[in-house]
């Protein structure tokens, strides 16, 4: 059960919480209108391609064939860089009888934080609010991106978030982040009701 934010499931005395959406940012420009996985993807891709070119013109002449070798290995690393490098990271934390463990998963140098359910003092939800500081600099922005006829998503909207936070008192964590202060509330519902 969960919403697309979030995946919650019950399973053998334990509670597991899965989200790709764990920070509260204003986020990027860039991030939402231009900059993507699948653009990253694609240079990768093109600099291995042209790695592959570069190194059969150091020992022979290029011809159709080391072409279509190259396309090849554009193919093949387009979606696998975007599989394993370019992976969007994801949180786990796992509830059971005595831990509660927080995983950061990702394909570079996750993380991992395991903790006493005894030291747990609160399950809170924090909101957060972003509101654009400058309005005549986010009109000239829109007109120019419309003059290019191109369109930033988001830009210049206030952002609210809701985060379902663990309070260890030492530190606390956040464990969701959601646009939905309803899906906030029945995560700290459901995770009051196991413990």
């Amino acid at each position: 059960m969960g919403s697309p934010a979030y995946k919650i499931t019950l399973e053998d005395g334990r509670v597991i919480i899965e989200t790709r959406s764990f920070r509260s940012d204003r986020g990027s420009v860039l991030h939402s209108g231009i900059f993507s996985r699948e653009l990253s993807a694609s240079f990768i891709a093109a600099a291995a391609m042209g790695a592959v070119l570069g190194f059969f013109a150091l020992i022979t002449d290029l011809g159709l064939v080391h072409y279509v070798i190259g396309i090849l290995v554009f193919a093949v690393v387009l979606p696998l860089s975007r599989l394993y490098i370019l992976k969007e990271p994801y949180l786990e934390t796992v509830f059971d009888g005595e831990w509660v463990t927080i995983s950061l998963k990702r394909p570079i140098f996750g993380t991992r934080v395991k903790r006493p359910v005894g030291e747990l003092k609160e399950i809170k939800i924090g909101h957060v609010k972003f509101e654009p500081e400058n309005a005549d600099a986010i009109a000239f922005v829109k007109k120019i991106a419309l003059q290019h006829g191109t369109v930033i998503p988001g830009f210049g909207e206030v952002k609210e978030f809701y985060n379902v936070d663990l309070d260890f008192g030492d530190k606390s964590y956040t464990i969701l982040t959601t646009h939905e202060k309803k899906d906030a509330e029945d995560v700290v519902l459901k995770l009051r009701e196991f413990l």
